[in-house]
């Protein structure tokens, strides 16, 4: 899912734990360039994609959402990349 994602001009916000990149999980986090957390939590609805922001988990970063990947089927990967594809397209 982070490819899906940095591939359509996401960021990954919090990538090392410590000094070691940090390894795929139940979650991470996310932003896009020139988006705050709560714009880009409310562009996500039109597209279909949830997350929470960062600010909600005690962040005091005000770029990003966390995105939980820990339920998320494979199968879906090809929705979220479409998704997320047309989201790129749309924030030029």
């Amino acid at each position: 899912m982070k490819k899906i994602f940095t591939d359509n001009g996401f960021e990954i916000v919090y990538d090392k734990d410590g000094d070691k990149p940090l390894a795929d999980g139940f979650y991470f986090t996310v932003a896009y360039p020139g988006m705050t957390s709560d714009e880009l939590l409310h562009e996500f609805l039109y597209y279909g994609v949830s997350a929470i922001s960062l600010s909600t988990c005690g962040s005091e970063r005000n770029e990003g959402l966390r995105a939980c990947v820990s339920l998320t089927p494979r199968r879906q990967f090809p929705i979220l990349e479409e998704r997320l594809k047309l989201f790129k397209e749309n924030h030029k």
